[in-house]
């Protein structure tokens, strides 16, 4: 992973520690669930498919078949809130072991949000707004299951 200011780092601290106050699979309000689609749309399907099954257009140019997200529930017996939240906010990469092909969409979220600020506050409302998105994910990836 990339070094990351101090601030960044702050705000991802947060971010980890919000993510924890999450239920095992969170709940999105109506607005959270739309933006968690839009997102998908946006940030998941070239590689994970619209339909999330893992034939995205950029499959076929990565290292590793991305993964079938639509069967997350059945790899783990009951959905993974807390694992697919941590997976997409880049909470489990373990230092020094490289990188992965996925991107930290903590990391782009909070960045997309503080911008060029320096503040602690902005770092905070930065964090607590890429976990909100980082929840819509997580309850759109939970609504896209296969039964």
């Amino acid at each position: 992973m990339r070094p990351l200011p101090a601030l960044l780092n702050l705000a991802l601290l947060s971010l980890a520690l919000l993510s924890l106050a999450l239920p095992a699979a969170p709940a999105a309000a109506d607005g959270a669930s739309g933006q968690g689609k839009a997102d998908f749309g946006k940030l998941c399907a070239p590689c994970h498919g619209i339909d999330g099954k893992g034939g995205g257009p950029q499959a076929p140019h990565l290292a590793r078949k991305p993964a079938d997200l639509t069967m997350v529930t059945r790899k783990y017996g009951a959905f993974p809130g807390e694992k697919v939240f941590g997976t997409i906010a880049g909470l489990d990469m373990p230092d020094g072991h490289g990188t992965r092909e996925m991107p930290v969409w903590g990391d782009v979220f909070v960045t997309e949000e503080v911008g060029k600020s320096t503040r602690v506050a902005d770092a905070m409302k930065a964090s607590g707004e890429a976990s909100r998105r980082i929840a819509g994910l997580v309850s759109y990836v939970q609504s896209i299951q296969a039964p």
